[in-house]
């Protein structure tokens, strides 16, 4: 039986869509991979170099900032509000949007993983300050204040790139609103451990991005 044209060539579309699709699958499952990875190493890390608390972040505080993580959480896997506010797909799978996503996470996390080693035992997840906490100037800590938070938005960002979807957007932002929350929360308590130091600290060297912002 012969086939016309125009179905071979919409099989062939479909193939090809099929091909794409396979692809930015593998893509997914490689970030996915990169995150498990990297949020391993830090629950290990932060396991080995737990040390004695002077100051704690008050309990409300540590519940809202849960509470964004949450609703990013539900807004990556539900996915279902953005297309209709945002435009659904904006990269279309497109191979060197995706690479550089993932280059982006990756050179991210890696900065992330640099400050979390030079922070060493002053690190928590929580605002708290440690006993014997020291203002941490060295390794990424001379180009801006908040390097954790920069490598974290920097490798989520690569991960909106390589998901390319619209709602992928909000769930950066709901990210970005939270460290935000969260750098204001821990300046306040770093202030009054270091006082003037910290102020000095402050003045030279910007929160998130080197000399911007």
């Amino acid at each position: 039986m012969r086939t016309s044209g125009a179905n071979r060539d919409y099989r062939a579309d479909c193939r090809g869509t099929g091909g794409k699709d396979g692809d930015l699958q593998d893509y997914l499952v490689a970030e996915g991979i990169i995150w498990a990875a990297f949020w391993l190493y830090w629950l290990v890390v932060a396991f080995l170099t737990r040390s004695e608390v002077e100051r704690r972040q008050p309990v409300f505080s540590r519940f809202f900032f849960l509470t964004l993580v949450v609703i990013i959480l539900g807004t990556l896997i539900s996915g279902q509000f953005g297309d209709r506010f945002l435009l659904g797909q904006f990269t279309d799978g497109n191979p060197v949007a995706v690479a550089a996503g993932i280059a982006i996470t990756l050179l991210g996390l890696g900065f992330a993983v640099w400050a979390r080693v030079h922070l060493g035992k002053n690190w928590s997840g929580s605002v708290t300050i440690k006993v014997a906490h020291t203002l941490v100037r060295t390794g990424p800590y001379r180009y801006v204040r908040n390097p954790i938070y920069t490598g974290i938005l920097a490798g989520f960002a690569g991960t909106v790139l390589v998901i390319g979807r619209g709602w992928a957007i909000y769930g950066f932002l709901i990210l970005l609103a939270g460290f935000l929350i969260k750098i204001r929360e821990e300046e306040k308590v770093l202030l009054a451990k270091f006082g003037e130091e910290y102020l000095r600290y402050k003045r030279e060297v910007k929160a998130l991005i080197p000399f911007v912002v």
